[in-house]
């Protein structure tokens, strides 16, 4: 069975004798997910049985073999033993998709077989005493993207839906009403209060990464003191508005090389209270993008989750190590960067990118006071500083 967060709240998801199903995929929101696979833990072992019942694996460094030896160990005093695979898509690129694996009762050999194909299978043959949980690296929806519908690939969520149960934890941020009920509750549990419609107002200020939010109540709290309520007016002196659709328009501004455009969104920015400083880091994460984005175009590579496994091994020594300026690992995150990515890359060249990012460079040397040969004057206010750079690097020469 596939449910939502909400669903899977009010029916479960557990086998007949009230106990867990063998397998569990879950993805979406990271304080959901961890509600989620909280309450399997605690369905499956008691608190005295999982210090030898429950193992936890990392998608980054564990192969489907792992995986596989690990579910075939048989409880220790207990009747069941758990197994949660973080990052799970991370197996091996088991979230690429390449959808290859074996529908239930067919065979295949091992030897040449997928990721996909051998964790498929062996997903047919769990004992039953194990309750296997994978769990996709948590991911917050962006404002205009569509929510997620996958937890691994099409087949082995096929699999995993015909054996034991989906929870799909993502939230649509255009459902502030869930988030809102979740932080009232979760501030009556910590003895917050909220003055009535504080929880929706912060919802639609910053966004709906519940973890994120549930810090920022604690800190409205402490401003707003134990006998006082946290109310809009200390949300707005305590959080930042999340940067949301506005921020896309300003790096879609520039993907479209439209200087008009990505001035009045930069100055629409700074007056909801952005930081110049902070937007050029993100400008600059974009050009980074796109770097990468036109390099790979060049080549006829996809922008896609195939991209990790087709990408040259010379040219991967050269990306980022880690973090959203890696493309290859951002875009296995967050698909939707490709649709945005390979629209933008196109209007650049790699020598125009290059000149960008030196552009940047001297912009932010000059922000922080420090003279360049760009052209950009220190004693200019970081403000006027960006227009000038966004202004030169929409009208560079095609």
């Amino acid at each position: 069975m596939t449910l939502s967060f909400v669903q899977w709240q009010g029916r479960g998801a557990m086998a007949r004798d009230g106990g867990p199903l063998p397998v569990y995929g879950v993805w979406g929101d990271s304080w959901l997910q961890d509600r989620v696979v909280s309450s399997l833990v605690a369905a499956a072992l008691g608190e005295g049985e999982r210090d030898f019942n429950f193992d936890q694996l990392d998608g980054e460094s564990a192969k489907v073999a792992d995986i596989l030896a690990a579910v075939g160990n048989l409880p220790f005093l207990s009747d069941r033993r758990v197994v949660l695979v973080k990052r799970a898509e991370r197996v091996e690129g088991l979230g690429r998709g390449d959808g290859d694996a074996v529908p239930k009762g067919k065979k295949k050999a091992a030897s040449g077989a997928s990721a996909a194909t051998r964790l498929s299978e062996g997903l047919t043959s769990l004992p039953p005493t194990t309750v296997l949980i994978l769990a996709r690296t948590p991911e917050s929806v962006e404002p205009g993207e569509r929510v997620g519908e996958r937890c691994l690939s099409a087949a082995l969520d096929k699999t995993i839906d015909s054996l034991g149960a989906l929870i799909n934890c993502t939230v649509d941020p255009k459902n502030a009403s869930l988030v809102a009920g979740i932080l009232e509750s979760e501030a009556k549990v910590r003895g917050i209060r909220l003055e009535r419609g504080a929880a929706t107002y912060m919802c639609n200020r910053c966004g709906t990464d519940i973890a994120f939010l549930l810090g920022e109540v604690e800190k409205c709290a402490l401003r707003a003191g134990l006998s006082s309520p946290v109310t809009p007016a200390v949300i707005d002196e305590m959080t930042r508005p999340a940067l949301g659709d506005t921020i896309f328009d300003l790096t879609d501004a520039l993907g479209e090389r439209n200087g008009g455009k990505a001035i009045a969104t930069l100055r629409e920015l700074l007056e909801r209270g952005e930081a110049p400083e902070r937007l050029m880091a993100t400008v600059v994460s974009n050009l980074r993008q796109l770097m990468q984005a036109r390099a790979f175009l060049d080549l006829n590579l996809p922008l896609d989750g195939s991209l990790a496994r087709r990408l040259p091994p010379e040219l991967a020594e050269q990306l980022p190590k880690e973090g959203r300026d890696n493309l290859v690992q951002a875009l296995g995150a967050q698909s939707w960067l490709a649709r945005r990515l390979n629209t933008s890359a196109r209007r650049f060249s790699s020598a125009q990118l290059r000149r960008a990012l030196e552009l940047a460079l001297e912009a932010d040397l000059a922000m922080k006071g420090i003279e360049g040969d760009g052209g950009f004057d220190s004693k200019t206010n970081s403000a006027a500083t960006m227009e000038i750079f966004l202004a030169r690097l929409c009208s560079a020469p095609s």
